[in-house]
């Protein structure tokens, strides 16, 4: 471990984690300098196909879902120790080309994975549902011996002590750790780019982000450095950067997944709670995430957990569903990209017999009011604690405004109640309003789920403005699925010569997605909004949309 004075200049404890994590790659994995593709070259994604450093083996391997790889452990096809070099080769690579790690586990990924190998050819039996599976961990979850900075210079080489819990029911099911991945400082903004690590960028176009706060995450598995991953959502940070990066994923309720022992901003504040939960290739993939952690009791090990097991019958849907499609939230309209999307999909589930009815969520403008008091509501003392005045690191220049904004109106504790109590209010209103939509459903029941976007623009260019649809989730904890659909394409997804905005915010965000050029290459996806505590019919909804509605790049 690289050694820090006290007092020594943030930009040089910077340096030097960047220096552990380049000392952590092997030298046989690192890009020649004849290979490296030049700076001003946009798409990187296929890289890996490309540039020789990878076997066929490693690239069948690193293609597939993590359901596919679990299965062809088990079945003794591939060895856990060739499934976790191939994937941490190809994450070294990544990192190379996108800066989305912040920590390297790879001797004891290896080491661990040989064990899990000596163990199944000893016993002929697998450890858990996860038997060998290597699985990337957001930066801010634990792992003993590495930082967790969650990009602050103040939190750098204080390396962790104890996992965190979700750590321990991963491992416990057989799992494999090998990494952990970029995050934006504070973790309030929809780009990963911090002081100590940097900026990660999207593989596709490395013009454009990948999302936040779980950006390093994204990035890494599109590029297919990582099988399945794991973030965290309080405002969309694992809807967002998978909608981005054409991913799955799931932002559950509070209580279905262990948030205890995480590193995190915002410790003490429950008016609108941050989840864990995975981010991947595939639906399988999400429900082989949720079983799997509900199979090892997580309420047993963490008082926050709901005592809920996997309820299979709740995986088993009506022949007929009825989906919600939204297109605007009264006050921002979608950018021509999502608007597409949300068109190829309703398409597609009317054909395969589905319905579909008109639903505006325009709660979201009373939503995005409320939530940003309570993420304000200290004035943004932790914030201001955490960099300037611990380390002298600057903030980054959104959160810095933010700052600004929440000194100016620092709430008292009567005022945050209120705002909490006008929470609770409007969690009602929204139920109340879901639930009279069985007068126009046509099944008899109200809405089976929402599908709209969890942003209004696709991947957007580096430092833009970030206003988006995904703070109603968070705010009544509504269990949400991401899946993707299409692509950016330059000649489908320009804005009508007779389009008119319906109010300043959707002017502002139609000028800045622009044209489609500016995203070109981005994929798009969409959110799958269901209702509180409703992980299974969510994920088996994913399932559905995956089969019927596909994707179309």
């Amino acid at each position: 471990m690289t050694s820090v004075q006290e007092n020594e200049p943030w930009q040089a404890i910077a340096s030097g984690k960047q220096a552990e994590r380049t000392r952590k790659t092997p030298l046989e994995w690192r890009i020649p300098d004849n290979l490296l593709p030049p700076e001003d070259k946009s798409d990187v994604q296929d890289f890996p196909q490309t540039s020789g450093l990878f076997t066929a083996r490693e690239l069948a391997i690193t293609s597939s879902t993590a359901s596919e790889v679990v299965s062809k452990i088990a079945a003794r096809e591939w060895q856990s120790e060739e499934v976790v070099k191939a994937v941490c080769h190809r994450a070294a690579v990544a990192q190379q080309l996108l800066n989305c790690i912040t920590e390297i586990y790879f001797d004891e990924a290896i080491a661990r994975a040989k064990d899990l190998d000596a163990y199944q050819s000893r016993t002929g039996e697998t450890t858990g549902p996860l038997h060998g599976l290597p699985i990337s961990l957001k930066d801010q979850f634990n792992l003993p011996g590495l930082d967790s900075t969650i990009g602050y210079i103040s939190y750098a080489f204080k390396p962790a002590t104890e996992p965190s819990t979700l750590v321990t029911l991963l491992l416990n099911a057989g799992a494999i750790m090998y990494v952990k991945t970029n995050v934006p400082a504070t973790l309030m903004m929809g780009e990963s780019v911090n002081n100590v690590f940097g900026r990660t960028v999207n593989p596709r176009n490395r013009q454009l982000t990948t999302g936040g706060s779980s950006g390093g995450e994204s990035a890494l598995l599109t590029f297919r450095g990582s099988l399945l991953g794991v973030g965290t959502d309080i405002g969309g940070s694992i809807r967002h950067p998978c909608s981005f990066t054409g991913l799955f994923g799931l932002r559950p309720s509070h209580g279905r997944v262990s948030y205890q022992g995480v590193t995190n901003t915002y410790l003490g504040q429950e008016a609108v709670r941050s989840c864990a939960g995975p981010m991947c290739h595939s639906a399988n993939d999400v429900r082989l995430f949720m079983t799997s952690l509900a199979s090892r009791q997580p309420w047993l090990h963490d008082p926050q957990c709901l005592p809920l097991p996997w309820r299979e019958d709740q995986e088993t849907l009506p022949r007929q569903l009825c989906f919600g499609i939204a297109t605007s939230d009264g006050h921002c309209s979608a950018t021509p990209p999502l608007l597409r999307a949300l068109a190829l999909t309703k398409s597609a589930l009317e054909a395969a017999g589905h319905k579909t009815i008109p639903f505006t969520p325009v709660e979201m403008q009373e939503a995005h009011d409320l939530i940003m008091k309570m993420w304000s509501a200290d004035g943004g003392e932790e914030f201001l604690r955490d960099t300037t005045s611990s380390s002298g690191e600057p903030l980054n220049p959104q959160i810095q405004r933010w700052v600004e904004d929440s000194q100016k109106q620092k709430p008292s504790v009567l005022e945050t109640w209120r705002v909490q109590h006008q929470r609770a209010l409007l969690a009602q209103k929204w139920l109340e309003r879901w639930q009279a939509t069985e007068r126009e459903t046509g099944t008899g029941r109200p809405l089976d789920g929402l599908i709209m976007p969890s942003t209004p623009f696709p991947a957007i260019r580096h430092d833009g403005g970030y206003p988006h649809y995904g703070v109603l989730s968070p705010l009544l904890d509504l269990t949400t699925g991401v899946f993707p659909v299409t692509k950016v394409d330059v000649q489908k997804d320009r804005v009508p010569k007779d389009w008119k905005p319906v109010s300043e915010k959707d002017k502002e965000v139609m000028e800045y997605y622009g044209r489609p050029e500016n995203h070109e290459n981005a994929l798009v996806g969409l959110a799958l909004v269901g209702r509180r505590l409703e992980e299974e019919k969510v994920t088996a909804m994913l399932s559905l949309i995956s089969e019927v509605v596909g994707v179309d790049y």
